[in-house]
């Protein structure tokens, strides 16, 4: 019988909360080693930081890579570099970024060992040369410096990609596949967002990572979930359950959103108004930084700013004015940079809250107009019944 995770060690209370069964998946998923998973997560599901903890707690050797720090596959192959030296070689961790002599007894030892796989670590350390090159020998200085088995998750990795031009992404997710063909000892777990690269690439014949791994679906919690998973986390958790589920309700289920309004909310009072008061002081901290959002909407696409009012005032995206194709372009975009995505079929919703509760305020007139009829419409339909 597998062992229950979710009931084994909780590292932290709110982090698990909303989270427990994902929980016991990801335990597993590490301890059982299998190859290579796409992690397919609602943006601001909280899939980060429990990944970040799952791989701490795991017992086999990780590293975790940030993939929103890089621009193409030169970055990507830096970036797991940087990570492969610092956990599995730390004492050679200055030499690799340049604060120690080339002299370094550390260096000298990781570079004799990069030198005898081929891999010239002068060109990974600089970022010289072909991307997809340096991305493959990183790859193969991961599994040196290992030397057994070791996971290797690309976080964020799905929009990094989603972002490249023409073939690049492809080109990165081969490299990717052949590496973890070629080494048992790799285990890879790369983060996708729902409907993006990686999940596509999986099931897309063509492709070279077609039918390489698993999915692991991580959503975004409802308010019922984190509430369900008190009985969990009960023990590391004191908030009392109507505070937490007016919070989550406020907060769309985005889990760091949820605690902070409630870290925000006063001590006393009812439940539902203490949420609310926390939530109005967390957006009252956030304006500044969410109307620079809103402003930069516009540089998404430029019809950006005119779908996430629309959609965040419950309205279909399509009924906003333009071509149906240009409604289109601006959802994808939105999707793509992690802005908007959809939380059932054919229903679209704005990611952040916060952004969302500003643009009900600032929506461009049409939107707010419409949204007006629509509710005198739905008064009159519910006096005539």
């Amino acid at each position: 019988m597998a062992p229950n995770h979710a009931t084994q060690s909780i590292p932290n209370g709110q982090l698990l909360t909303g989270h427990a069964a994902e929980w016991g998946e990801l335990l597993l998923l590490l301890e059982e080693r299998r190859g290579l998973t796409a992690i397919v997560a609602d943006p601001l599901s909280g899939a980060s930081a429990l990944l970040a903890a799952a791989l701490k707690q795991s017992t086999l050797p990780s590293i975790r890579v940030d993939a929103r720090r890089c621009a193409n596959s030169l970055d990507l192959a830096m970036a797991i570099a940087d990570g492969a030296i610092a956990a599995l070689a730390p004492d050679a961790n200055a030499w690799w970024m340049g604060a120690a002599p080339p002299s370094s007894t550390a260096g000298l030892r990781v570079s004799r060992l990069l030198n005898k796989h081929g891999i010239d670590p002068q060109a990974l350390r600089s970022g010289e040369g072909q991307g997809l090159s340096r991305l493959r020998e990183a790859l193969e200085l991961t599994t040196a410096l290992a030397e057994g088995p070791i996971t290797l998750a690309i976080d964020h990795l799905g929009y990094m990609l989603a972002n490249l031009r023409d073939t690049a992404g492809r080109e990165i997710l081969g490299v990717l596949r052949a590496a973890r063909q070629q080494n048992s000892n790799l285990d890879l777990v790369l983060v996708d967002h729902p409907d993006g690269p990686i999940s596509q690439a999986l099931s897309d014949q063509e492709h070279p990572l077609y039918r390489a791994g698993e999915r692991l679906r991580i959503r975004r919690p409802t308010s019922s979930r984190i509430v369900e998973d008190l009985a969990i986390t009960k023990p590391l958790v004191k908030t009392p359950a109507a505070l937490l589920r007016a919070a989550a309700e406020l907060a769309a289920g985005v889990p760091a959103l949820t605690w902070q309004a409630i870290a925000m909310a006063p001590s006393d009072g009812e439940n539902p108004a203490r949420a609310l008061s926390g939530w109005e002081a967390l957006r009252q901290a956030t304006a500044v930084s969410v109307r620079r959002e809103w402003d930069l909407l516009r540089r998404v696409h430029p019809a950006a700013q005119t779908i996430v009012g629309a959609i965040s005032l419950g309205l279909k995206p399509h009924n906003a004015p333009g071509a149906s194709k240009t409604v289109d372009d601006a959802l994808n975009r939105l999707r793509d940079v992690g802005m908007a995505w959809q939380p059932a079929e054919r229903t679209w919703a704005i990611a952040d809250p916060l952004l969302s509760a500003y643009a009900r305020e600032h929506a461009q007139p049409w939107a707010l107009r419409r949204r007006s009829f629509a509710r005198i419409s739905a008064g009159r339909a519910s006096s005539v019944r």
